[in-house]
């Protein structure tokens, strides 16, 4: 199974953020991509982030459903 390069707000919604920080992450993590000299990702209508922005810079933990409910692998 091949894991997209990008991340939406519904799927952060579906790993149990609230719509709110889903949000935020997603902002957080297209902010970081501006500052990084890609503009394309300054429009704030863009419902996406890269998933390795996320994993890397604002969660610090990988993005998989891997693994059990409680945490474990």
């Amino acid at each position: 199974m091949m894991t997209r390069s990008t991340v939406t707000k519904k799927e952060l919604e579906d790993l149990g953020f609230k719509p709110n920080q889903a949000k935020a992450i997603l902002h957080q993590a297209r902010q970081v991509m501006v500052k990084r000299g890609k503009t394309f990702w300054s429009n704030p209508r863009l419902e996406v982030a890269p998933r390795g922005i996320i994993e890397q810079v604002i969660l610090g933990v990988p993005l998989d459903d891997k693994g059990d409910k409680n945490g474990n692998n």
